[in-house]
Protein backbone atom coordinates (compact mmCIF):
# COMPACT_ATOMS: atom_id res chain seq x y z
CA UNK A 1 0.00 0.00 0.00
CA UNK A 2 1.47 3.50 -0.68
CA UNK A 3 0.39 6.21 1.68
CA UNK A 4 0.29 9.57 -0.21
CA UNK A 5 -1.99 11.35 2.22
CA UNK A 6 -3.05 10.96 5.75
CA UNK A 7 -4.35 12.97 8.67
CA UNK A 8 -5.02 12.27 12.34
CA UNK A 9 -7.70 14.27 14.59
CA UNK A 10 -8.35 16.94 11.90
CA UNK A 11 -10.98 18.95 13.44
CA UNK A 12 -13.55 21.70 11.84
CA UNK A 13 -16.53 24.07 12.66
CA UNK A 14 -19.92 22.85 12.95
CA UNK A 15 -21.01 24.46 9.81
CA UNK A 16 -18.90 21.93 7.99
CA UNK A 17 -19.69 20.51 4.35
CA UNK A 18 -17.20 19.49 2.23
CA UNK A 19 -18.49 17.84 -1.23
CA UNK A 20 -16.89 15.89 -3.79
CA UNK A 21 -18.97 14.58 -6.93
CA UNK A 22 -16.36 13.59 -8.40
CA UNK A 23 -14.76 11.40 -5.44
CA UNK A 24 -11.04 11.42 -5.41
CA UNK A 25 -8.37 8.94 -7.22
CA UNK A 26 -6.98 6.45 -4.96
CA UNK A 27 -8.55 4.91 -1.95
CA UNK A 28 -9.52 6.11 1.27
CA UNK A 29 -9.90 5.42 4.71
CA UNK A 30 -11.92 7.91 7.23
CA UNK A 31 -12.43 7.56 11.16
CA UNK A 32 -15.35 9.77 12.36
CA UNK A 33 -14.41 10.97 16.11
CA UNK A 34 -17.63 12.89 16.77
CA UNK A 35 -21.49 12.79 15.09
CA UNK A 36 -21.42 13.47 11.44
CA UNK A 37 -23.54 13.09 8.33
CA UNK A 38 -21.90 10.99 5.43
CA UNK A 39 -22.33 10.61 2.05
CA UNK A 40 -21.80 7.69 0.11
CA UNK A 41 -22.60 7.80 -3.37
CA UNK A 42 -26.80 7.90 -3.23
CA UNK A 43 -26.76 6.91 0.34
CA UNK A 44 -27.09 8.79 3.82
CA UNK A 45 -25.47 7.66 6.96
CA UNK A 46 -25.77 9.49 10.07
CA UNK A 47 -22.69 7.86 12.52
CA UNK A 48 -21.62 8.02 16.21
CA UNK A 49 -18.15 8.62 16.95
CA UNK A 50 -15.46 6.21 15.97
CA UNK A 51 -17.22 5.07 12.88
CA UNK A 52 -14.46 4.00 9.77
CA UNK A 53 -15.42 4.29 6.15
CA UNK A 54 -13.60 2.73 3.53
CA UNK A 55 -14.09 4.88 0.53
CA UNK A 56 -13.36 3.20 -3.01
CA UNK A 57 -11.85 5.40 -5.63
CA UNK A 58 -13.75 7.90 -7.51
CA UNK A 59 -17.06 7.42 -5.58
CA UNK A 60 -19.01 10.59 -4.86
CA UNK A 61 -18.86 11.63 -1.45
CA UNK A 62 -20.11 14.38 0.87
CA UNK A 63 -18.95 15.19 4.59
CA UNK A 64 -21.61 17.65 6.87
CA UNK A 65 -20.74 18.11 10.27
CA UNK A 66 -24.29 17.32 12.52
CA UNK A 67 -25.15 19.60 14.55
CA UNK A 68 -21.59 19.85 16.67
CA UNK A 69 -17.88 20.18 15.43
CA UNK A 70 -16.53 17.34 13.15
CA UNK A 71 -13.24 15.79 13.70
CA UNK A 72 -11.74 12.84 12.22
CA UNK A 73 -8.49 10.81 11.05
CA UNK A 74 -8.50 9.69 7.42
CA UNK A 75 -5.50 8.14 5.25
CA UNK A 76 -5.38 8.12 1.67
CA UNK A 77 -3.85 5.23 0.13
CA UNK A 78 -3.35 3.12 -3.51
CA UNK A 79 -2.80 -0.55 -3.67
CA UNK A 80 0.50 -1.23 -5.28
CA UNK A 81 1.02 -4.38 -7.54
CA UNK A 82 1.03 -6.73 -5.20
CA UNK A 83 -1.82 -5.41 -2.62
CA UNK A 84 -4.51 -6.41 -5.25
CA UNK A 85 -5.26 -9.82 -4.20
CA UNK A 86 -5.31 -8.88 -0.40
CA UNK A 87 -7.84 -6.34 -1.02
CA UNK A 88 -9.86 -8.75 -3.03
CA UNK A 89 -9.87 -10.81 0.06
CA UNK A 90 -10.86 -8.96 2.54
CA UNK A 91 -14.25 -9.08 3.93
CA UNK A 92 -14.91 -5.89 4.51
CA UNK A 93 -17.99 -3.13 3.61
CA UNK A 94 -16.50 -0.74 1.41
CA UNK A 95 -18.45 2.89 1.31
CA UNK A 96 -20.72 1.61 4.32
CA UNK A 97 -20.42 2.95 8.08
CA UNK A 98 -18.28 0.32 10.43
CA UNK A 99 -18.60 1.01 13.45
CA UNK A 100 -14.98 0.48 15.77
CA UNK A 101 -15.23 -0.74 19.54
CA UNK A 102 -12.14 1.02 20.35
CA UNK A 103 -9.77 3.46 19.20
CA UNK A 104 -7.16 1.35 17.88
CA UNK A 105 -6.80 2.08 14.19
CA UNK A 106 -7.23 6.19 15.26
CA UNK A 107 -4.19 5.44 17.29
CA UNK A 108 -2.62 3.28 14.46
CA UNK A 109 -3.07 6.85 12.05
CA UNK A 110 -1.57 8.69 14.80
CA UNK A 111 1.56 6.68 15.02
CA UNK A 112 1.66 6.38 10.80
CA UNK A 113 1.27 10.29 10.94
CA UNK A 114 4.48 10.20 13.27
CA UNK A 115 6.48 7.56 11.12
CA UNK A 116 5.38 9.49 7.46
CA UNK A 117 7.02 12.27 9.37
CA UNK A 118 10.23 10.49 10.21
CA UNK A 119 13.29 10.43 8.54
CA UNK A 120 13.07 6.39 8.91
CA UNK A 121 15.07 4.57 6.59
CA UNK A 122 12.10 2.19 5.07
CA UNK A 123 9.48 4.56 6.15
CA UNK A 124 7.33 3.13 3.02
CA UNK A 125 7.94 -0.38 3.94
CA UNK A 126 6.59 0.51 8.03
CA UNK A 127 3.90 2.67 6.57
CA UNK A 128 2.99 -0.26 4.26
CA UNK A 129 2.95 -2.81 6.79
CA UNK A 130 1.08 -0.80 9.33
CA UNK A 131 -1.87 0.26 6.98
CA UNK A 132 -2.42 -3.55 5.92
CA UNK A 133 -2.56 -3.80 9.66
CA UNK A 134 -5.62 -1.16 9.79
CA UNK A 135 -7.34 -2.62 7.38
CA UNK A 136 -7.07 -5.89 9.47
CA UNK A 137 -8.10 -4.61 12.06
CA UNK A 138 -11.08 -3.05 10.45
CA UNK A 139 -12.17 -6.43 9.02
CA UNK A 140 -11.97 -7.95 12.47
CA UNK A 141 -14.72 -5.27 13.58
CA UNK A 142 -17.12 -5.40 10.79
CA UNK A 143 -19.60 -8.76 10.80
CA UNK A 144 -19.97 -10.67 7.48
CA UNK A 145 -22.96 -10.82 5.87
CA UNK A 146 -24.01 -14.29 5.17
CA UNK A 147 -27.22 -13.10 3.73
CA UNK A 148 -25.01 -11.47 1.15
CA UNK A 149 -26.63 -12.13 -2.45
CA UNK A 150 -23.91 -13.68 -4.70
CA UNK A 151 -24.42 -12.38 -8.19
CA UNK A 152 -24.62 -14.52 -11.67
CA UNK A 153 -21.31 -12.89 -13.32
CA UNK A 154 -19.13 -12.42 -10.03
CA UNK A 155 -16.40 -15.16 -10.87
CA UNK A 156 -16.37 -13.49 -14.67
CA UNK A 157 -15.92 -10.09 -13.33
CA UNK A 158 -13.18 -11.08 -10.21
CA UNK A 159 -11.14 -12.82 -14.06
CA UNK A 160 -11.67 -9.54 -15.40
CA UNK A 161 -10.41 -7.21 -12.95
CA UNK A 162 -7.53 -9.62 -12.37
CA UNK A 163 -6.57 -9.13 -16.23
CA UNK A 164 -6.61 -5.52 -15.97
CA UNK A 165 -4.27 -5.68 -13.19
CA UNK A 166 -2.36 -8.27 -14.73
CA UNK A 167 -2.45 -6.26 -18.35
CA UNK A 168 -2.22 -2.89 -18.03
CA UNK A 169 -0.84 -2.68 -21.53
CA UNK A 170 -3.94 -3.87 -23.40
CA UNK A 171 -6.33 -1.61 -25.38
CA UNK A 172 -9.48 -2.35 -23.05
CA UNK A 173 -12.64 -1.54 -24.79
CA UNK A 174 -16.03 -1.55 -22.52
CA UNK A 175 -18.10 -2.30 -25.23
CA UNK A 176 -16.15 -5.32 -25.98
CA UNK A 177 -15.60 -6.59 -22.65
CA UNK A 178 -19.57 -6.39 -22.34
CA UNK A 179 -19.87 -8.25 -25.27
CA UNK A 180 -17.84 -10.95 -23.84
CA UNK A 181 -20.04 -11.50 -21.02
CA UNK A 182 -23.01 -10.89 -23.43
CA UNK A 183 -24.76 -8.27 -21.72
CA UNK A 184 -25.59 -4.39 -22.36
CA UNK A 185 -22.95 -1.93 -22.00
CA UNK A 186 -25.04 -0.37 -19.54
CA UNK A 187 -25.39 -3.27 -17.07
CA UNK A 188 -22.34 -3.96 -17.59
CA UNK A 189 -21.17 -0.52 -16.13
CA UNK A 190 -23.38 -1.22 -13.38
CA UNK A 191 -22.51 -4.53 -12.27
CA UNK A 192 -18.90 -3.34 -12.15
CA UNK A 193 -19.39 -0.39 -10.24
CA UNK A 194 -21.80 -1.89 -7.66
CA UNK A 195 -19.46 -4.74 -7.00
CA UNK A 196 -15.85 -2.80 -7.02
CA UNK A 197 -17.33 1.21 -6.10
CA UNK A 198 -15.58 2.17 -9.29
CA UNK A 199 -16.34 2.48 -12.69
CA UNK A 200 -14.53 -0.06 -15.14
CA UNK A 201 -13.11 3.26 -17.02
CA UNK A 202 -11.82 4.36 -14.00
CA UNK A 203 -10.50 0.83 -12.71
CA UNK A 204 -8.19 0.63 -15.94
CA UNK A 205 -6.80 4.24 -15.60
CA UNK A 206 -6.39 3.03 -11.64
CA UNK A 207 -4.39 0.12 -13.12
CA UNK A 208 -1.92 1.52 -15.31
CA UNK A 209 -1.49 4.22 -13.23
CA UNK A 210 -0.17 2.38 -10.19
CA UNK A 211 1.87 0.06 -12.87
CA UNK A 212 3.32 2.97 -13.81
CA UNK A 213 4.12 4.19 -10.02
CA UNK A 214 5.99 0.71 -9.72
CA UNK A 215 8.12 1.08 -12.54
CA UNK A 216 9.07 4.42 -12.15
CA UNK A 217 10.24 3.62 -8.65
CA UNK A 218 11.61 0.31 -9.44
CA UNK A 219 13.02 -0.24 -12.82
CA UNK A 220 15.35 2.22 -15.01
CA UNK A 221 13.10 1.96 -17.80
CA UNK A 222 12.61 5.18 -19.68
CA UNK A 223 9.65 6.98 -19.00
CA UNK A 224 8.37 6.84 -22.90
CA UNK A 225 8.92 2.35 -22.28
CA UNK A 226 6.89 3.28 -19.13
CA UNK A 227 4.03 4.92 -20.99
CA UNK A 228 4.12 2.01 -23.80
CA UNK A 229 3.94 -0.35 -21.32
CA UNK A 230 0.72 0.68 -19.18
CA UNK A 231 -1.28 0.97 -22.56
CA UNK A 232 -0.12 5.09 -23.88
CA UNK A 233 0.70 5.13 -27.24
CA UNK A 234 1.58 9.01 -27.18
CA UNK A 235 4.10 9.91 -23.94
CA UNK A 236 2.23 13.50 -23.34
CA UNK A 237 -0.98 11.94 -22.63
CA UNK A 238 0.62 9.47 -20.67
CA UNK A 239 2.27 12.19 -18.66
CA UNK A 240 -0.76 13.90 -18.63
CA UNK A 241 -2.80 11.29 -16.62
CA UNK A 242 0.15 10.26 -14.47
CA UNK A 243 0.49 14.01 -13.41
CA UNK A 244 -3.07 14.14 -12.72
CA UNK A 245 -3.24 11.30 -10.54
CA UNK A 246 0.05 11.26 -8.77
CA UNK A 247 0.05 15.23 -8.59
CA UNK A 248 3.48 15.03 -9.89
CA UNK A 249 5.19 14.69 -13.42
CA UNK A 250 6.66 11.08 -13.94
CA UNK A 251 9.97 12.55 -14.01
CA UNK A 252 9.80 14.74 -10.55
CA UNK A 253 7.76 11.32 -9.29
CA UNK A 254 10.39 8.77 -9.37
CA UNK A 255 13.27 11.30 -8.40
CA UNK A 256 11.32 11.66 -5.06
CA UNK A 257 10.35 7.94 -4.68
CA UNK A 258 13.15 6.40 -6.05
CA UNK A 259 16.30 5.31 -3.75
CA UNK A 260 18.67 6.11 -6.25
CA UNK A 261 17.86 5.72 -9.80
CA UNK A 262 21.00 5.52 -12.42
CA UNK A 263 22.27 8.62 -14.63
CA UNK A 264 20.56 6.03 -17.76
CA UNK A 265 17.44 6.58 -15.99
CA UNK A 266 17.58 10.44 -15.01
CA UNK A 267 19.21 11.42 -18.64
CA UNK A 268 15.76 9.17 -19.90
CA UNK A 269 13.64 10.95 -18.17
CA UNK A 270 14.66 14.21 -18.39
CA UNK A 271 14.68 13.76 -22.12
CA UNK A 272 11.32 12.89 -21.90
CA UNK A 273 9.91 15.32 -20.01
CA UNK A 274 11.82 18.28 -22.32
CA UNK A 275 10.08 16.58 -24.81
CA UNK A 276 6.28 16.93 -23.61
Amino acid sequence: MYLYQLGWNWKHSADLKIERPNGHFGMQLIVVRTRGRLRMGGTEYRVKPNTAFLVQSCLPHCIYADGEPYADDWIRFSPEQDDHDFLDNLKVRWNEPIQLPDESVSKMIAAAETVSQSDLPDKHGILHHMMIAMLLCIEGCDAPRSNEKKNYYDSQLEELRKQIYDNPDRDWNIPEIADTLSISVSHFQRLYKQRYGISCTNDIFMSRMEYAKQLLIETDLSANEIAFRCGYRSYAHFSRSFTKYACDPPAKYRQMHQAAPSSEAQAASAADEAAD
